[in-house]
């Protein structure tokens, strides 16, 4: 389905001088203040408006209106027609660092409510004042190949994995560590990932067939351990678990002799 870009014109007076600046809202990934999320990836739309994640297979965006639709087929017709549902947002304002959207019809109110919901730029996540002392992580296996892992990483770039299933070639504890590069990029994601605002954070929604994921992380400039488990991890530390779990991968390990 093809998908039409929003541009929005910003017009910014400096020095008697008028430039034009461009936003494009499926070009960003927008978060709220509770940790709400609107992004677009893969050719879909993920929304989160009041703590319940989903996702849209269709979307477009016409003018100042974002569309999101589900096409599907039923058994009444013996699944010959084909069926659309659509769900529109007005977008109220954006620029670089802010959208505000609200639902405007029936469909959409269903999955936002009325509110009108303000995202900022996700890009712009930033809190430079944290510090781990240990992050302890956990992956399960699911239905398919997902790797079964445990990871211990400590602020000096020393690695420890216990991997299990589907983490070939590895099968046992093995010990590396951190390049300064990827411990650089680590504290980058840490930072970026709004962690002060995931404490009490529950997950909304029951997903099957994903895998779990567990952090507990210790921080030095606090006596609080944060922990998170999610199998439906929000856009906020989704880097940060594919950091995680693509990390055996990078990382020269070393069997821990028995």
């Amino acid at each position: 389905m093809a998908k039409h870009g929003l541009f929005l014109l910003l017009f910014i007076p400096i020095f008697n001088v008028t430039f034009a600046q461009k936003v494009q809202l499926d070009r960003e990934r927008w978060i709220t203040k509770s940790l709400g999320h609107l992004y677009f990836a893969d050719k879909k739309v993920y929304y989160n408006f009041v703590g319940y994640a989903g996702t849209k297979a269709n979307y477009t965006v016409k003018k100042d209106t974002l569309i999101m639709t589900d096409i599907y087929h039923t058994s009444a017709d013996n699944f010959n027609k084909e069926r659309r549902e659509d769900f529109k947002f007005l977008v109220r304002y954006i620029d670089q660092n802010r959208l505000y959207l609200k639902a405007v019809e029936p469909n959409a109110i269903k999955l936002a409510g009325n509110n009108t919901y303000e995202f900022t730029n996700f890009k712009n996540s930033y809190d430079k004042n944290i510090y781990f002392s240990k992050i302890y992580f956990l992956s399960s296996t699911c239905f398919g190949d997902c790797p079964q892992l445990g990871i211990e990483i400590w602020p000096n770039g020393d690695y420890h994995l216990k991997a299990g299933e589907h983490a070939d070639p590895y099968k046992g504890d093995y010990t590396g560590k951190l390049s300064s590069t990827q411990l650089d990029s680590l504290k980058f994601l840490l930072c970026h990932s709004e962690l002060k605002k995931m404490t009490n954070w529950e997950q909304g929604n029951q997903v099957t067939d994903a895998p779990n994921y567990y952090f507990a992380i210790d921080f030095t400039n606090t006596k609080k351990k944060l922990s998170i488990t999610t199998n439906e991890p929000p856009l906020n530390i989704i880097d940060l678990v594919n950091f995680m779990v693509s990390s055996y991968k990078k990382v020269k390990l070393t069997a821990v002799s028995k």
